[in-house]
C-alpha cells in the first residue's frame, strides 16, 4: 500500500502529478474523450446531426452533388466523394467539399464496423456454442444495423439537399482537429 505522500491528489489529472502540465498524448486521449462523451449524449437524445445551419452560399448544383455524395453511399461507397474532392471545381466549392469529405468519414466508419463485426464473429466461430449463438445473433441484426445505416445516409443526403451544414456527432469534430474540414 503507498503512503498518502506517494499517492496522487484527487484533483490532479494523470501527467500532472509532480510534472505541472500533460503530455501531447494525454492532451488527444482527453480530447478523444470529450468528443466520445460529447457524441455519446448526443446520439441519446436522439439526435442524428448538430449544429444545422443552411448555407446561403450553397446553389443548386452544390446541394445536389452534396445530397448524393451520401445517397450513393448505399450502393457503390466511396467513388461518389472521392471523385467530388478530385475535381478541379471543387476547390471552388466549400459545401460540395464539407459534405464530400463528411459522407466519405462515414463510409469509412461504416466500413471499420462492418469488418470489426465480421473478424470478431469469425474469430468466435471457434469457439463451438458461443460462436454458432453469436453467429446467429450477427445474422439476424445485420439485416437491421445496414437498413438503420441506409436511413442514416438518406437523411444526411436529404439535410444536405436543405442547403444545410450539419456536424455528425463525434465524427465531424473528429474530422475537424485532423484539419480535414474547416
Amino acid at each position: 500500500m503507498q503512503s498518502e505522500e506517494q499517492q496522487p491528489m484527487e484533483h490532479e489529472q494523470p501527467g500532472e502529478a509532480g510534472m505541472g502540465e500533460t503530455t501531447p498524448v494525454e492532451r488527444a486521449a482527453n480530447k478523444a474523450r470529450e468528443q466520445a462523451q460529447q457524441a455519446a449524449q448526443a446520439l441519446r437524445q436522439g439526435e442524428f446531426m448538430q449544429g444545422a445551419a443552411v448555407d446561403p452560399m450553397a446553389d443548386r448544383d452544390d446541394r445536389l452533388i452534396a445530397m448524393l455524395s451520401y445517397a450513393t453511399q448505399i450502393v457503390i461507397p466511396v467513388i461518389m466523394p472521392a471523385i467530388v474532392l478530385l475535381s478541379e471545381s471543387s476547390k471552388n466549392r466549400p459545401f460540395q467539399r464539407y459534405h464530400a469529405v463528411q459522407s466519405l468519414a462515414l463510409a469509412v466508419v461504416f466500413m471499420a464496423a462492418s469488418a470489426a463485426v465480421g473478424l470478431g464473429t469469425l474469430v468466435l466461430q471457434l469457439i463451438p456454442l458461443i460462436g454458432w449463438v453469436v453467429g446467429l445473433l450477427v445474422l439476424c441484426l445485420s439485416p437491421i444495423a445496414y437498413l438503420m445505416a441506409v436511413v442514416a445516409l438518406l437523411y444526411y443526403g436529404y439535410q444536405a439537399y436543405q442547403g444545410k451544414r450539419f456536424a455528425i456527432p463525434g465524427l465531424t469534430s473528429f474530422l475537424r482537429d485532423q484539419g480535414w474540414l474547416s
